[in-house]
């Protein structure tokens, strides 16, 4: 009694800490968007600050956003099939080299002080660079005052301050200081200048490399006083063209080693970063602005489509209104009939209505910042190791008895530790390395043995194939899904995961409804998987098949799915689900004909745990001796089921063993749907392609400030997540509840069961469960805040009144599952079309 006392005091300080942190972490992130609206878009952050991501300096991370790799193509239509003008000195020139190599490749040689031209004749694009060191010749001027808009180019950037260092001595600074102002004047005076104007800072040169001329003019001071006077300047202006001064330019070129041969001109490692960076801040805005939005630097998201701002308002507007409504004292009863009747289920809906806006303003605004991916394997090492230690210390034993084989506790523990290792894999973008992917692709075919082994297990024995039966499933597993792909504006088959254990769930309820009064009999149901692995294999694998079934979705739903896409998400583990439904049943039948108490089952077991340490050894040889991930993809859906099943027998060896779980690894287990999911927006960032950044300063997540940031990170991810499940599952049952006294909702409350129900989630393993305690004989709760009483509610009236015929048929479709599911299709058929 202490130890569980102990336990929930502990959980209720962790989870006040956390929603604390996730407070500050909010209010911080809304008073840096109100007070630096000049980094609203995160351009500011892009064009002034960043780190190398590697040391091979290969991947630059602009502060607070993610940068784009612009195409050949994407150039040209962001430019209109213009042109892009350089203007300045040697450096400015080797910045062009590298911007006009984008598109084509270049001969560069030649005399150095002159100007140089480059067209496009595919994509009708010119490059054109004009050496004036001093930009002080005529016709820059001219281009300045806009005396000829035919001229206009579609990117202008100028560049100097090294000739004026080199040759004027100390009247450098005033003479530079003149142009300076003349170029900010003009775009201040004129909207006809360029379309976009960006003037440089003066380079910091690797002094140490410099000649012994250049080295006595060329001087730290002096570079310092040129680009003060810049910082001081740019904020000041008020620019009719679009203008800039990319002071991150000199932090990507200042901060490598080795990049240049004289300590003035970088190579082409640093000038084409210098020179991607002008195409985002050109560019970047004008991308197509459609799932997955993974350019998030100098860019305005999205404004939220109709059904995105009705979904938004319901959680944040309607839900809590619906607490006055429901309340004793309310003016506005006739309403009651448009709410839950429970007033803990509304606040269900409200909790999860949170965690989705949550989600929609880590990811589809700027008050979060969002980071690139990058692979490192000492990261990945560290995470495993910590990993790895908080299911140790976590670990607990329960004494009495034998917990049984695949037991609750085990696999919401196998769930937890998979999910784990999976969130890293996709943190830390390590797919493209061919042994841990191959690895991955094992935990993903052990949640589908989970989805065949656990839902067989619950026909098998139960034989409920009701519609409440299938409903619960479907509902549980896809609501967050649901809601999400509207608010995110996003595609359903994207959350792969859950389209491809929905699909699975459909495909053992109909193997196992057909005759399923015959199930008893092993030959018949055995041939009744053979018959549907071969209709599920032919779905998947002839051509024309998939495609023809989207056609029908498209024409009926209005929705645009890519049939390549998902023939390869599900050919993948096309065969593993069986796997799980084969296991099920020897399961079934090894325990009905007492086998292990046969004499030889000792034996037979020790041979089968060494057999099983053997093909795990074999397996992990075998994929990681494979040359890349396609030579594994191709064997992966026919040998998936040897470590997933010799994992099963070593973690089931023994009484102690079975009885033994982390209670880390469990508490993950049990939200492991929505860890899945949630990690999208909310964890990941820019549609998983990258990482969230919930540092009020994005500069502060390099180095220590990384795992920092992803301590913190992880800590309001999983908060929510946590809370996600909880809701989802009272949501779930509220909406999977049927009453003859729904359409009198305004007369008398309609009561959700208080009583103990079955947990049919408890036989399905992969389901998420709740994250309450049920091992103590209590019954589940059927709200997350609590319940009510029956003596505290007030009578509203003691005899219903009249219905009208329009209520009597709400109340029969309400009433009747099948006809709420058939009519919830047509109206998001119908929606859809809207959208």
């Amino acid at each position: 009694m202490g130890a569980a006392a102990t336990t929930s005091t502990r959980s209720k300080v962790i989870q006040l800490i956390t929603g604390f942190t996730l407070s500050l972490v909010l209010f911080s992130a809304v008073g840096r968007y109100v007070l630096e609206p000049r980094d609203r878009t995160r351009c500011h952050g892009m064009l002034n600050d960043g780190w190398w991501l590697e040391p091979n300096y290969t991947k630059w991370q602009p502060s607070g956003c993610m940068s784009h790799n612009y195409a050949p193509q994407q150039i040209s239509n962001c430019l209109n099939h213009s042109r892009v003008l350089y203007i300045g000195d040697s450096i400015m020139r080797e910045q062009f080299y590298s911007m006009t190599k984008f598109v084509q490749g270049i001969d560069t040689k030649g005399s150095l002080h002159v100007d140089r031209k480059y067209h496009s004749k595919e994509l009708d694009m010119e490059y054109e660079f004009w050496w004036d060191p001093y930009i002080n010749s005529t016709r820059t001027w001219e281009l300045l005052n806009a005396t000829d808009p035919t001229n206009r180019p579609s990117l202008l950037v100028i560049g100097s301050g090294v000739w004026y260092m080199r040759h004027l001595k100390e009247h450098y600074f005033d003479e530079w200081r003149k142009v300076a102002d003349r170029v900010m004047n003009a775009v201040e005076q004129s909207d006809r200048v360029a379309d976009a104007v960006m003037l440089s800072p003066v380079e910091i040169p690797q002094f140490d490399l410099l000649n012994d001329v250049r080295r006595a003019t060329m001087t730290m001071d002096k570079i310092t006083t040129m680009n003060n006077y810049l910082k001081a300047k740019e904020p000041t202006l008020k620019p009719k063209t679009p203008f800039v001064i990319p002071f991150a330019w000199n932090s990507i070129a200042a901060s490598t080693v080795g990049i240049t041969e004289d300590g003035l001109h970088y190579l082409p490692g640093v000038t084409a970063v210098q020179a991607s960076l002008a195409l985002n801040y050109r560019c970047n805005d004008l991308l197509s602005k459609h799932f997955p939005i993974e350019n998030t630097c100098c860019t305005h998201y999205p404004t939220p489509a109709w059904y995105q701002n009705t979904i938004l308002l319901f959680f944040l507007f309607w839900v809590p209104i619906g607490f006055y409504v429901l309340s004793s004292g309310s003016h506005l009863k006739f309403m009651r009939r448009f709410y839950p009747s429970e007033t803990p289920v509304l606040a269900s809906l409200f909790v999860f209505g949170l965690g989705v806006v949550y989600m929609y303003f880590c990811d589809r605004t700027h008050l979060f910042g969002k980071a690139l991916k990058s692979f490192n394997a000492e990261h990945f090492t560290w995470l495993m190791i910590a990993t790895l230690v908080g299911g140790l210390v976590s670990l607990r034993s329960k004494k009495e008895g034998d917990q049984g084989f695949l037991n609750r506790a085990q696999t919401d523990e196998w769930k937890g530790w998979m999910q784990i290792i999976i969130l890293v894999y996709h943190f830390l973008g390590a797919s493209q390395t061919a042994g841990i992917y191959n690895a991955m692709r094992v935990l993903v075919a052990a949640y589908l043995f989970q989805t065949g082994y656990g839902h067989f297990f619950f026909f098998y024995k139960k034989g409920d194939f009701g519609i409440v039966r299938v409903l619960n499933v479907m509902v549980r597993l896809n609501l967050l899904t649901f809601v999400l792909m509207y608010v995110m504006n996003t595609d359903y088959l994207s959350y792969y995961f859950t389209p491809l254990v929905t699909f699975w769930f459909g495909v053992i309820w109909v193997t196992m409804y057909i005759g399923h009064g015959a199930n008893k009999i092993v030959w018949f149901v055995l041939i009744k998987m053979a018959i549907m692995a071969v209709l599920t294999g032919l779905f998947i694998h002839v051509p024309g098949v998939l495609e023809g079934t989207f056609d029908i979705l498209e024409f009926l739903f209005n929705i645009h799915w890519d049939a390549a896409e998902w023939r390869f998400r599900l050919a993948l583990d096309a065969w593993i689900v069986y796997g799980g439904m084969l296991f099920a049943l020897a399961t079934i039948k090894f325990t009905e004909h007492k086998m292990h108490e046969h004499r030889l089952w000792p034996i037979l077991k020790i041979v089968l745990f060494i057999i099983s340490a053997l093909a795990l050894v074999w397996y992990f040889h075998f994929e990681l001796s494979q040359p890349n991930k396609k030579a594994y993809t191709a064997y992966h859906p026919y040998i998936s089921w040897i470590p997933i099943l010799a994992f099963v027998a070593l973690r089931n060896a023994t009484v102690r063993l079975r009885n033994t779980t982390s209670r880390f690894y469990e508490f993950i287990g049990k939200c492991s749907l929505e860890t899945f999911i949630g990690q999208f927006h909310m964890w990941l960032a820019a549609d998983t392609k990258g990482l969230l950044i919930v540092l009020t300063d994005p500069s502060w997540a390099q180095g220590f400030g990384w795992w920092f940031n992803l301590v913190v990170s992880s800590c309001l991810f999983l908060f929510v997540c946590y809370y996600v499940n909880r809701t989802t599952g009272d949501i779930t049952k509220w909406i999977c509840t049927t009453s003859k006294n729904d359409n009198n909702a305004s007369a008398a409350p309609v009561r959700l069961p208080q009583q103990p129900q079955p947990n049919d989630e408890q036989d399905v393993p992969l389901l998420p469960t709740s994250s309450s305690n049920q091992d103590d004989g209590k019954p589940e709760q059927t709200s997350l805040i609590g319940h009510h009483d029956d003596n505290d509610e007030e009578a509203w009236g003691t005899s219903p009144p009249k219905q009208s015929r329009w209520r009597r048929w709400i109340g029969r479709i309400c009433g009747d599952l099948r006809l709420k599911t058939i009519v919830f299709l047509a109206f998001m058929g119908l929606i859809n079309h809207f959208c």
